[in-house]
């Protein structure tokens, strides 16, 4: 059975007449009739009655009929979306973003995107760069924009920005007129860091290893509120990049010695079959301008 065979039948049905279904159709009488025919005998069902001069539909034929304007109907439908799919008025692609990224970096990245492709949908899955890493790895998300890491080796990567990472402390700290300060003069204040499976933990964990310490933490979390929170308090010192601490009043941003930052982008893996909405996604990132 081809989708002809049922356009041919079903405009036959409609005008009750091969001589107008052809010339509607575009094609010879006897193709129309030959076709019908072929599906007639597939279906073991005669389904016109041709022994009067206006064509009707045999009762097998009326049943036939609905099935194959519903068939035709759907096929339709389907075009239509993939159609919509091919252009970008409709797609879904899932991304995972470490809550820093996304509500502190990369807000204008999102809102750029969204304006661009309105009808596109992003489905966030929150989490940190490692967790986000393992997820494309695994297939689980297609996309992740995270903090990258030195050693990212079977993925792909795009760089967005370098985000300098700084010593968050309350205002009133001991420390909150220096110039800069080193992970030597820190190594003995109480430390707020965000959860296993954050890369940023990661690093800082790395810097205090290099002068053979261990940070003392006093609060792990994954919401950098809590953290700019418990800090303003006294609770404890933090590090977190530049961006993320432009608008904190009761805290103070010191540099470190030596300077230490972040490469932050995309990554995605090379040989996955990526949704067009996704790879709509990639080629804006690859060319979105990042500004501090």
């Amino acid at each position: 059975m081809e989708i002809r065979e049922l356009e041919y039948f079903i405009t036959v049905s409609e005008l009750e007449n091969f001589t107008a279904a052809a010339k509607r159709l575009h094609i010879s009488q006897p193709a129309i009739s030959k076709s019908i025919h072929k599906l007639e005998e597939e279906l073991g069902f005669q389904l016109l009655d041709r022994t009067q001069k206006r064509v009707s539909l045999t009762e097998e034929g009326k049943v036939f009929l609905a099935l194959a304007q519903d068939i035709l109907s759907r096929l339709l439908d389907a075009q239509n979306t993939m159609a919509e799919y091919k252009k970008l008025t409709r797609g879904t692609f899932h991304i995972a973003v470490p809550p820093l990224l996304g509500a502190y970096v990369f807000p204008d990245l999102f809102a750029a995107f969204k304006d661009k492709y309105p009808s596109l949908e992003m489905l966030v899955v929150e989490d940190g760069s490692s967790t986000a890493i393992d997820l494309v790895q695994e297939e689980n998300v297609h996309v992740g924009l995270i903090i990258l890491p030195s050693n990212l080796t079977d993925l792909h990567s795009h760089l967005i920005t370098s985000q300098e990472i700084v010593v968050c402390l309350p205002i009133d700290h001991p420390f909150s007129a220096e110039p800069f300060l080193t992970f030597e003069q820190l190594k003995d204040e109480p430390m707020i860091l965000y959860n296993e499976g954050f890369l940023l933990r990661q690093i800082i964990l790395d810097e205090y290893a290099k002068i053979n310490s261990t940070p003392k933490v006093a609060l792990s979390t994954n919401q950098i509120q809590t953290i700019k929170a418990f800090v303003a308090k006294g609770v404890g010192i933090s590090f977190l990049p530049v961006n993320s601490i432009k608008e904190a009043r009761h805290l103070t941003k010191i540099p470190l010695s030596p300077r230490l930052f972040l490469d932050m982008g995309l990554i995605w893996k090379p040989d996955k079959a990526l949704p067009l909405a996704c790879k709509a996604f990639i080629e804006f990132v690859n060319h979105y301008s990042y500004n501090d």
